[in-house]
């Protein structure tokens, strides 16, 4: 430790040695730093302050209906980033006529970067109440600068908004017209594939494996009716057969009570044609004439009118042929036919014609059921093309209508904006032309000369002293020869040569103390109030 202090009490006193080049250096610095702090061209600063009201009666009564345009975040966002965009300060430049003070590209970039960095906005998100300000040399300019940055804040939240509505608009538009192409599209492509297929597509009952399956069930369930008409049938006719043809009539009186006796044969024929007749009426309900089982019905009625005529020839011929036999008949007249095979054989009839039904059901169904078969490797083909265009066309239409409905709710949410603007821009303080400048802080920056210039003096006594070392101690002495000491003579200074070193350390003294003085007038000045930067740029113009 104490060689440490050895070091710096011989490095200190070297210096010393020099301490009037410091002194002068530190003067010649800080008059020269306290002259240009003078001649600063005073700041005058602009403050706006403006409050974001982001309360509206139309968002709760649309949420859910409207889109929601805008918000406060979003307004603060562009607020405190796109405000101070090259664009928008290049437009505030112009319209202030900064810019008339540029020559060159250089000029005007280095006139745009000083804008952003003179302007400062700050605030809370809490009060929501922001301040724009900004600094120049000329307080007009420094209000035109606010104002136009006001204007600018003014038009992008007024019109943001409204900007990207048009723009969502345009793009639905768009979309909702290439969608549309596409929709009519698939539309066509559905449309010429069931045309091409009209055999071949699923009906309402499914697809192609439940229509056939279906038929199948149609089918058996036919033949089954089938059987059993066709046994009923047999049973009757087979009943018919067993019973006599005629019976004694208890109740004949003599020759008078003649009965016309009808032949079975025409009566079963008649039967059947009254039954076909009926169920003809009946399939006429829900189909038309050129249904097949109604023209084979129509064909089997003119059959059994066609037999009963011959039958009606062939009981007239034999008639002619044998009229003994015929008178014969006045004999019986006590007998007459039996009522219960006449029942029968109507019944039998009745059966018949509906055996005759069935079977022709059974044979469509066949038909069907064929069919269906013949197109079992095609049909499912069709199918599963017919899914994949049903699903194309779906899926662009409910895209479609999906789009009009956001087209419908932009409209609505159009609508909102121009009724009523989401987010408010109250200006709490408008900016005005300040009267005293703001700046700079000369008393800091007079305060940093004398520091600075305090500082350069003695650095550069102490680059001195060491470029020019000099022995001060013995122990220097003793440290460059490397010899011991065995003596010191002490100097003895005359009275002049005393006086002489007072009066220089006085003067030094005084000096450093001048300087000091001046720094301390320049901070008696700035509080009393006065103007010295005025004053010295009067006497400078005056001199100008």
């Amino acid at each position: 430790m104490y060689e440490q202090v050895q070091v710096a009490r011989t490095f200190l006193r070297m210096a010393w040695l020099y301490r009037w080049v410091g002194l002068a250096t530190a003067i010649i610095a800080c008059t020269l730093g306290w002259g240009a702090v003078q001649l600063m061209p005073d700041q005058f600063q602009v403050t706006a302050k403006i409050y974001l009201d982001s309360r509206s009666m139309l968002r709760p009564l649309l949420r859910g209906i409207a889109f929601e345009s805008g918000n406060l975040s979003n307004t603060t966002m562009l607020l405190s980033r796109t405000l101070l965009t090259r664009p928008n300060l290049e437009e505030v430049a112009r319209r202030t006529d900064l810019d008339l003070g540029t020559k060159t590209p250089e000029e005007f970039d280095k006139l745009i970067s000083d804008l952003a960095s003179d302007i400062s906005i700050v605030g809370t998100t809490r009060d929501n109440i922001y301040e724009i300000k900004y600094s120049n040399d000329k307080p007009k300019v420094a209000k035109s600068v606010v104002d136009e940055l006001l204007n600018t804040f003014m038009e992008s939240t007024l019109g943001d908004t409204r900007r990207e509505t048009a723009v969502t608009q345009k793009f639905l538009e768009e979309q909702i017209a290439a969608y549309e192409k596409r929709l009519i599209e698939a539309e066509e492509r559905l449309k010429e594939f069931k045309q091409r297929n009209v055999g071949a597509m699923p009906g309402s009952q499914g697809g192609f494996f439940s229509r056939l399956e279906a038929a199948h069930a149609q089918m058996k369930a036919a033949q089954l009716e089938l059987e059993e008409g066709m046994r009923r049938r047999d049973q009757l006719k087979e009943q018919a057969s067993s019973q006599s043809a005629v019976v004694e009539d208890p109740f004949a009186m003599g020759d008078d009570s003649m009965v016309d006796d009808t032949d079975p044969e025409i009566s079963q024929f008649e039967a059947k044609i009254a039954d076909m007749n009926n169920r003809i009426d009946d399939l006429l309900v829900a189909y038309t004439e050129k249904h097949p089982d109604i023209v084979t019905m129509r064909k089997m009625v003119g059959d059994l009118k066609t037999k009963i005529e011959a039958r009606k020839q062939e009981l007239e011929k034999e008639a002619a042929e044998n009229p003994v036999a015929a008178g014969e008949g006045d004999n019986f007249e006590s007998m007459t036919g039996n009522p219960f095979k006449q029942q029968l054989q109507l019944q039998a009839a009745e059966a018949d014609a509906m055996v005759a039904g069935l079977q022709t059901r059974v044979a469509e169904y066949e038909r069907r059921v064929q069919e269906l078969e013949t197109k079992v490797d095609i049909v499912p083909e069709v199918e599963a093309e017919l899914v994949r265009l049903n699903r194309d066309y779906e899926v662009n239409r409910d895209q479609y209508n999906e789009l009009l409905k956001r087209r419908e709710l932009a409209y609505m949410s159009q609508e909102a904006d121009q009724s009523e603007d989401d987010v408010k821009v109250k200006i709490i303080e408008p900016p005005r032309v300040p009267l005293l400048p703001t700046g700079p802080n000369r008393l800091l920056f007079a305060s940093i000369v004398l520091l600075l210039g305090l500082g350069l003096g003695g650095a550069l006594s102490a680059v001195l002293s060491q470029m020019n070392p000099r022995i001060i101690d013995v122990p220097d002495l003793k440290d460059i020869t490397g010899l011991p000491v065995l003596g010191v003579v002490s100097m003895s200074s005359s009275p002049l040569h005393r006086q002489q070193r007072r009066y220089e350390l006085m003067a030094f003294s005084a000096a450093l103390a001048g300087l000091v003085m001046v720094y301390i007038g320049q901070v008696v000045m700035f509080v009393m109030g006065i103007d010295l930067h005025g004053k010295i740029s009067s006497v400078i113009g005056m001199i100008a």
